[in-house]
């Protein structure tokens, strides 16, 4: 009979820091979903378009009027440039709960996000059942946007574009609406 000799297999070796890394990640996706989000969420957000859309010439008098709409409610308006499609990407940020009480609802903890359903960048799937509360945030938010002579896109509730500027195709096939 003849055996095959057997080479000696050692373990990999592994790091009690990679096991410590992913238990920290781990808990921080518990802690806080939105956490996990990838920062990919919003391509392109520091850099302008310089030829067309949100970023050829900084940020608008719009956004700003926007943004001072939002102090006296209690909130604070961040908005990001997004140059894959010249548009811009917004969330709301609650200062204070209490006056924001007034226009959004939902949770409304100083320093979150005022309730979308999705963090901002975040494509809801077709099949996501959305709170009331949810519901009314995002008109209010398109609303105010439409105010201040921003549309709404029709992929996502924090993608808008200002009126007036060009936008690709696919950002005003009005099927899609």
């Amino acid at each position: 009979m003849h055996t095959i000799p057997r080479t000696p297999t050692t373990a990999p070796h592994r790091s009690p820091w990679l096991s410590l890394a992913a238990a920290a990640l781990l808990a921080a996706c518990v802690q806080s979903p939105q956490a996990a989000v990838p920062q990919q969420a919003l391509p392109g957000a520091a850099s302008l378009v310089q030829e067309r859309g949100c970023g050829a010439s900084g940020q608008p008098a719009a956004l700003r009027s926007v943004e001072d709409g939002l102090k006296a409610q209690g909130m604070a308006l961040k908005a990001q440039c997004n140059t894959a499609t010249g548009a811009w990407v917004v969330q709301v940020v609650v200062v204070d709960g209490l006056r924001a009480s007034k226009a959004v609802r939902g949770p409304l903890a100083d320093g979150g996000e005022v309730d979308m359903g999705t963090p901002s960048g975040v494509l809801a799937t077709a099949t996501q059942n959305f709170s009331p509360d949810v519901h009314h945030n995002r008109q209010w938010l398109r609303a105010l946007m439409a105010r201040h002579q921003f549309d709404n896109l029709p992929d996502a509730w924090w993608h808008y574009a200002q009126r007036g500027l060009p936008a690709q195709a696919g950002d005003t096939d009005l099927a899609a609406r």
